[in-house]
C-alpha cells in the first residue's frame, strides 16, 4: 500500500512557530494549526490549487488544521501554529 506524502512528514523534527496577529512566516511549513479563530492575509503553497486563496480574509475556526507545502503564511487576526518539516 502506497503512503501519501503527509503520512511521512516529520513535524516534530522541524519545529513549530506560533503566529499571532500581524505575524508572518516563510520557509518549509507542512501544516498550519488554528488555535484561536484566525484570518490569514497570506497563504502560499506550491501543491495546493488556486482555491487556497479563497481562504485569505476569511475567519478559519479554531481546531482547523491545514496541510500542504506552504512557503508563506501571514496572520491578520487570531493565533495559529506553523509546523515546519
Amino acid at each position: 500500500m502506497a503512503s501519501s506524502r503527509n503520512n511521512t512528514l516529520e513535524f516534530s523534527s522541524g519545529g513549530s512557530t506560533v503566529l499571532g496577529a500581524l505575524d508572518s512566516k516563510t520557509g518549509r511549513i507542512g501544516a498550519i494549526q488554528v488555535v484561536i479563530e484566525t484570518t490569514f492575509a497570506t497563504l502560499t503553497a506550491d501543491n495546493v490549487d488556486q482555491s487556497l486563496q479563497a481562504l485569505t480574509g476569511v475567519a478559519i475556526p479554531a481546531g482547523t488544521v491545514l496541510y500542504g507545502e506552504f512557503s508563506s503564511v501571514a496572520v491578520t487576526t487570531g493565533l495559529a501554529i506553523c509546523h515546519r518539516y
